[in-house]
């Protein structure tokens, strides 16, 4: 397994990672390589490391997976029930799974999750994303899957997941109000 603590504890400045290898030589292997590609790692980033894995170790270590848990599980479950009331969008079904570091079945809490276009006519689903609401994904085909598809994350800070939100939920609102404006529509536009 490899781990990368820029993604572990949230500083994406500290390109130091490590990994876990039972195989000797393909350690060395790993090690030489790391060692001619990166010409080694920098002290400031090792110490920089350290700290952060004492930080996280001051509390026992469990708390910073809970908190990414239930992160991105409240995430999961707002992107959820917006998707829900749309009839021209849908996400992927993700069942609870059963999770052996915490010892018992958690709901979904994806990193990434896959949103489809569901209307015929919506064909590349970036493009409608990005010219209906300004949100931008990675395309299906990036992935193998077809451009109907669109892979959002959701691990970038709150305030970007919040107008990420924001602009599905109008997108989705879009569709359920009426073709014909009345007076007070022409009071507020």
């Amino acid at each position: 397994m490899i781990f990368s603590i820029s993604k572990f504890t949230g500083h994406a400045g500290s390109r130091f990672g490590w990994a876990v290898v039972k195989d000797e030589s393909v350690y060395k292997r790993m090690s030489e390589y790391i060692e001619l590609s990166s010409l080694g790692v920098s002290r400031d980033a090792q110490l920089r490391a350290l700290k952060l894995l004492n930080v996280v170790l001051e509390t026992g270590g469990k708390e910073i997976f809970e908190f990414g848990y239930n992160k991105l599980k409240n995430r999961w479950e707002k992107l959820s029930n917006t998707l829900a009331l749309s009839n021209r969008f849908s996400l992927q079904k993700i069942a609870p799974q059963y999770c052996t570091y915490f010892n018992k079945t958690r709901g979904p809490s994806p990193g990434y999750v896959w949103l489809k276009c569901e209307r015929e006519e919506d064909k590349d689903c970036y493009a409608v994303l990005q010219e209906e609401a300004n949100v931008y994904g990675a395309r299906g085909s990036l992935f193998g899957a077809d451009d109907r598809h669109v892979r959002l994350t959701l691990l970038r800070s709150q305030d970007d997941f919040d107008i990420l939100l924001h602009r599905l939920n109008q997108l989705v609102l879009k569709e359920s109000k009426p073709q014909k404006l009345f007076v007070n529509d022409l009071m507020t536009n």
